[in-house]
């Protein structure tokens, strides 16, 4: 089955979580290709992937080639934004699957209409999807996979000591930093010194104003119960495994990804998340008791934590089951290969 795959992406699959789902999916279907619009691109051609990224000053350029382009492949698929803008219009010659992965929004009815199936990666976009109209018929809940044989649980408990939590999401922006919620973890150590935090500064190209604001207030403010990991994780498995938590801390319902690719790896690793209320994937770890939820004060974050040491070991292995169950890659390429041949 030849996809083309269209995205918004950044084509940085080691770091930015919506490029490395497309990777990983465009790799179960070979003769696929990538292609990405972007302001974070310049014009990155990854010939071992089959992926060619644009920045957005040349969207015209792209508009003119998508009618080519999608002729080449029996299926268009369209991972990224409610409304992705670039791809909108010019998408009219093969049949369209639309993955949400990022839910911030509204859609364009045109387009949306156009779908042959429309896939969401959290049950409240499935909601909001049934609220504007689309036929439950056409709606797919698919969660992004990983390797499970890869992310896996610590072959042992973690010795006893300081509560440690790990922070994978960090923001390319600025402007991006109190809705994610790093601003709020400063604080949050700052007041609570007996918990040890790690944040991963995700080496984003061009996005060093965000790292050097956050490095100066840990250096100005002397939190030493933060850790700075600066640079690629090339094992991002050991990385989780040596923390007892991941933290999805969000300020608002649009603070970042909807189904960070952070929680559902850790998770895998057997660890628990601990996640804010407002973050719309908390309603999945009450469900499924893999973590706790906070409100977005420090002292409410301390008792999440606390009852979550309380409970580990439950947590830990609700943890891997639910990614056993849910974030299967196997099971993701399965599912999209089931929609590419019913749509082709």
């Amino acid at each position: 089955m030849r996809v083309a795959y269209w995205t918004t992406a950044c084509l940085e699959p080691a770091i930015e979580a919506v490029s490395k789902e497309v990777f990983d999916l465009a790799a179960s279907f070979p003769a696929s290709r990538i292609f990405a619009v972007s302001p974070h691109l310049s014009a990155p051609l990854r010939l071992r992937a089959r992926a060619l990224g644009l920045h957005t000053r040349f969207t015209p350029l792209l508009q003119c080639l998508i009618p080519v382009i999608e002729l080449s492949a029996a299926v268009n698929h369209v991972y990224g934004e409610v409304s992705p803008w670039p791809f909108c219009k010019s998408l009219r010659r093969r049949p369209i699957v639309l993955t949400i992965a990022s839910e911030k929004g509204r859609p364009v009815d045109d387009f949306l209409a156009r779908c042959e199936v429309v896939v969401a990666q959290t049950e409240g976009m499935k909601a909001r999807l049934a609220g504007w109209g689309v036929e439950s018929k056409r709606v797919r809940l698919i969660y992004p996979g990983i390797d499970l044989a890869r992310f896996k649980p610590r072959d042992a408990s973690l010795p006893a000591g300081r509560p440690n939590v790990l922070f994978a999401t960090f923001p390319r922006e600025v402007s991006e930093l109190d809705a994610r919620g790093v601003s709020f973890l400063l604080e949050t150590a700052r007041k609570l010194p007996q918990i040890d935090f790690s944040l991963l500064l995700r080496p984003f190209s061009g996005g060093g104003a965000a790292r050097s604001l956050v490095s100066d207030r840990v250096r100005a403010e002397g939190l030493h119960n933060i850790t700075l990991l600066e640079g690629t994780q090339e094992r991002m498995d050991d990385l989780y495994r040596s923390h007892r938590f991941t933290v999805i801390p969000y300020t608002t319902s649009a603070g970042g990804k909807e189904c960070p690719l952070s929680l559902v790896e850790g998770l895998a690793c057997g660890v628990p998340v601990l996640i804010s209320s407002v973050a719309p994937f908390s309603r999945f770890v009450l469900e499924h008791d893999c973590g706790r939820v906070f409100e977005c004060r420090a002292e409410s974050f301390a008792a999440a934590l606390d009852d979550a040491m309380n409970a580990y070991s439950t947590l830990s292995d609700n943890a891997r089951h639910a990614a056993d169950a849910f974030f299967n890659l196997r099971n993701t390429r399965r599912d999209y290969a089931n929609i590419y041949d019913a749509i082709a």
